[in-house]
């Protein structure tokens, strides 16, 4: 097993989590931590450090707050809880996001044998539930037909992918990139975690290498859906105001309520998740027809790289 790579009495991962986001990654984040041979971070799921998101190369609305690790420092604060474990992980989504920057800095600085798990969700239902994540999180104000619809405005600005739902959708090229800087790639679907989640786990520890331990997986973590009072904004009541930027939005409709400017917690979640009943809204049956003709060429292309047939993702 290749321990984690010392640089100047550094440590760094052996093994990365890279996404996508919305398909699971937070659930297997907790799943691993319980093994003993495992280290993750306990300061938070998301390194954010081999992307360039820290270094301010994407915009990213002010008030949207997003912990990143943009020094080597910042990066090995994260690690000072580390004993010894076998295995050092780091899940986070932002590495598929920006793979053709996190790959090779990645394999730079980790090594060519660091091993790499992606999980992979049906791109229409992980578009739209990104884009309820950010309803949820006060970090989207208009309905989802617009949000698509601005999404080449937002590209053209190099928005963060928190905001490209479905951009970070489209697979092929992004695994492509991190099959080619790492010949230890499991990709995996959030369809095998629902399957069967302790089977699914217990093959990862076994990509990882690792003795197979009691791992408790029943529970999900970072569900979708919304609560009540952001229906207004699904419904497209301030679809006039597309293209308007975005922290003043937020400064007009989401502060004077809330009583903050910006994100409080550690992780860039804004507001605080608390016990607010929430509930997913269905797709228009239209959009999610368009929406699976949009990817089917990109389903294919991911049947083709993976050896299996997707028609799970059909249904």
């Amino acid at each position: 097993m290749t321990e984690s790579s010392p640089i100047d009495g550094d440590i760094w991962p052996n093994f990365l989590v890279i996404g996508a986001p919305k398909a699971g990654t937070t659930s297997l984040y907790h799943y691993l931590s319980q093994h003993p041979d495992v280290f993750l971070s306990r300061v938070r799921k998301e390194g954010r450090f081999f992307s360039g998101v820290g270094q301010g190369q994407v915009y990213w609305p002010d008030f949207y707050h997003f912990d990143t690790a943009p020094e080597i420092s910042d990066y090995q604060a994260l690690m000072a809880d580390y004993s010894g474990q076998a295995r050092v992980g780091d899940v986070s989504p932002d590495y598929y996001a920006y793979a053709s920057l996190a790959a090779p800095r990645a394999r730079e600085l980790c090594g060519p044998d660091t091993r790499i798990i992606a999980l992979l969700r049906n791109p229409v239902d992980r578009t739209y539930s990104h884009y309820l994540q950010n309803v949820r999180r006060d970090a989207e104000f208009l309905s989802f037909e617009k949000a698509l619809e601005d999404q080449p405005r937002r590209i053209a600005e190099n928005w963060g992918f928190q905001w490209l739902y479905a951009h970070t959708s489209t697979y092929p090229e992004r695994l492509k990139i991190w099959q080619a800087h790492f010949p230890n790639m499991l990709v995996l679907l959030q369809d095998d975690l629902d399957a069967d989640g302790p089977v699914t786990v217990a093959q990862i520890v076994d990509f990882l290498g690792l003795p197979q331990h009691p791992i408790t997986v029943e529970a999900r973590y970072n569900t979708g859906g919304i609560p009540a009072a952001k229906k207004m904004i699904i419904d497209g009541h301030f679809d006039d105001r597309i293209g308007e930027d975005f922290d003043r939005l937020h400064a007009e409709l989401i502060a004077p309520v809330s009583g903050t400017t910006s994100a409080k917690t550690a992780d860039g979640v804004y507001p605080p998740l608390d016990n607010t009943p929430v509930s997913i809204p269905p797709m228009a049956s239209d959009m999610r027809a368009r929406l699976q003709t949009q990817f089917e060429p990109s389903i294919r292309e991911v049947e083709a790289l993976l050896g299996r047939s997707l028609d799970v993702w059909r249904k």
